[in-house]
């Protein structure tokens, strides 16, 4: 007969996550401590940064207590562990911030695209950092959860918010109302509790029964003038990470636009602003009929869209992908995904490219009657593997980032890479015109180019896209807006010219499309309020 005797030593839960968090405050929070630091001076504000540092500590144990009455107590220290190392990764190499809006663009993201984004810093970083403590962490004996055991712990997350009252209160008080005031973008960086509160508010806000799921129309009525006897054809092409000071459009000195500049009747605006800082939030926004202000991400699925009321105008509309998806916006048109061979056929190695999308175009048009708009949605110079958005006849500018690893290039190298991504856009860009130039014979052509957001390419720090509307940089809201008007358009070039110092936001486009295609909405001031392209035709009124 065995006798079981208890291990000599063991932790209690409370000591456990107290340990995790110590931990997590010194190795998963570089980027909070860099970004205070910042903004407060170490040799005059010491003790209230020592002061943040034992708040951050009672909030990651806090967070990590109550969490533990719902999980065991050591898969709410892995969870933590592995979620401190990733969030960390991104935000110390890449300066991303992990926030609700980051998380939901994460999970519209597809395999592929998130694949570009695994690289062996980021193994070995979660790999050291989050799963080998979490592995030993199941070696250490812990003591079993008892009714006494589980007092201990709330009595431990009580010291812990008393603690943080009382240092925020004293004697740091006006530190901490002056923190709170003006620098509330510093909680950004908390790890892991910025993270984990905003995964479970987007879980809120998503959940099934909150949100009302009936479909709500934004207009009463939509209609082609009876006296518009041309019919439209329309080629939008929905940008991808592009910024408008890359584009030699707009006066960047290098060029990356040599066939659209070619070109005379192409129109390049200056000053458009973009919804959002990600796909998942702004390629909704953009097709929305409401204003960015006005705008609710939850609700857009179930709300009437600017292709909805196209469609219910009698339009015909097509959208091709080549991207992680229309987010919703083309869920009740007609539909295609593009980026596989078995319907591009321009694919390589690396991936379908975007100039495919314009395969087989001739055969849907012949099928189609009355107005036409067609949208294709490129993958254009998503990163952070610029290098596979072109290929390799278009490396002009190099040397060029060949790893999808930034931290291993130079800032010269990544911006060779996403200028060689914007030139193989003016590729797509002309091809599209000319193909739409054979078309004049039958129809009133255009082509509308819009980003959805931009990137940061190394500025201050900072990689990607995806950061807080309210802190972004320029970089990432600066987008490049081109209109192509076809000699048979109804819009005035003349007058378009004028306008190209207009200031502009996604806002707009919703009302762009509607004028393009001269329809008549009645009832809707926030859609019909203004003019952004001029259309010749007199009898064109809202």
């Amino acid at each position: 007969m065995s006798i079981q005797t208890k291990p000599r030593f063991s932790l209690s839960p409370s000591l456990l996550l107290w340990g995790v968090s110590a931990y997590l405050l010194v190795t998963a929070n570089i980027s909070f401590f860099t970004q205070t630091s910042a903004v407060y001076d170490i040799g005059q504000h010491l003790p209230f940064l020592v002061s943040q540092a034992v708040v951050l500590l009672c909030a990651i144990m806090l967070f990590a207590t109550i969490f533990s009455f719902f999980l065991p107590v050591r898969l709410v220290a892995a969870l933590f562990l592995i979620t401190g190392a990733v969030v960390a990764y991104f935000s110390d190499t890449l300066g991303i911030i992990v926030d609700k809006e980051m998380i939901r663009n994460i999970l519209g993201t597809d395999f592929h695209e998130a694949g570009d984004l695994l690289n062996w810093g980021l193994i070995l970083r979660v790999g050291l950092l989050g799963f080998l403590p979490s592995i030993l962490l199941f070696l250490i004996p812990v003591r079993k959860t008892s009714t006494l055991a589980r007092q201990g712990r709330l009595a431990t997350a009580a010291v812990a918010a008393v603690l943080m009252a009382g240092i925020s209160m004293a004697p740091f008080g006006d530190s901490y109302a002056s923190l709170f005031r003006e620098h509330k973008p510093l909680r950004y960086f908390t790890n892991p509790t910025h993270p984990i509160y905003s995964a479970i508010k987007l879980a809120i806000d998503s959940g099934a029964g909150t949100i009302d799921t009936t479909f709500q129309s934004r207009v009463t009525s939509a209609n082609i003038p009876p006296e518009d006897t041309e019919h439209e054809l329309v080629i939008v092409v929905i940008g991808e990470t592009a910024r408008a000071d890359h584009f030699s459009l707009n006066g960047y000195e290098r060029e990356t636009t040599p066939k659209l500049a070619k070109r005379k009747d192409v129109f390049s605006f200056h000053h458009m602003q973009s919804c959002g800082t990600s796909t998942a939030v702004s390629l909704p926004c953009m097709f929305s009929l409401d204003n960015r202000e006005d705008f609710e991400i939850d609700k857009a699925d179930y709300t009437e869209n600017t292709l909805d009321v196209l469609k219910r105008a009698g339009i015909s509309i097509l959208w091709r992908d080549n991207n992680t998806g229309s987010q919703g916006v083309a869920t009740r048109v007609n539909y295609q995904r593009f980026n596989t061979p078995d319907t591009n056929p321009v694919c390589d190695e690396e991936e379908c490219r975007d100039i495919g999308m314009l395969t087989g175009l001739d055969d849907y048009i012949a099928r189609q009657d009355g107005d036409i708009l067609i949208v294709l949605h490129q993958i254009g110079s998503h990163g952070p593997a610029y290098f596979k958005r072109y290929p390799t006849e278009y490396a002009t500018f190099t040397p060029d980032c060949q790893s999808k690893e930034l931290g291993t290039c130079t800032e010269a190298e990544i911006v060779n890479a996403y200028d060689n991504s914007i030139l193989y856009t003016d590729t797509l860009l002309d091809a599209t015109i000319a193909f739409l130039e054979g078309k004049q014979d039958r129809y009133e052509t255009s082509m509308i180019y819009l980003s959805d957001h931009g990137e940061s390419l190394g500025e201050m720090g900072v990689y990607l896209h995806g950061m807080p509307r309210m802190l972004a940089p320029d970089t990432q809201t600066h987008v490049p807006f081109i209109v192509w008007a076809g000699d048979t358009s109804d819009i005035d070039r003349d007058r378009l010219q004028a306008r190209i110092d207009d200031p502009l936001t996604h806002d707009d486009f919703s009302k762009i499309l509607l004028e393009v295609f001269e329809l008549i909405i009645d009832d809707n001031p926030t859609v019909s309020s203004r003019y952004i392209l001029p259309v010749k035709r007199e009898s064109y009124t809202h």
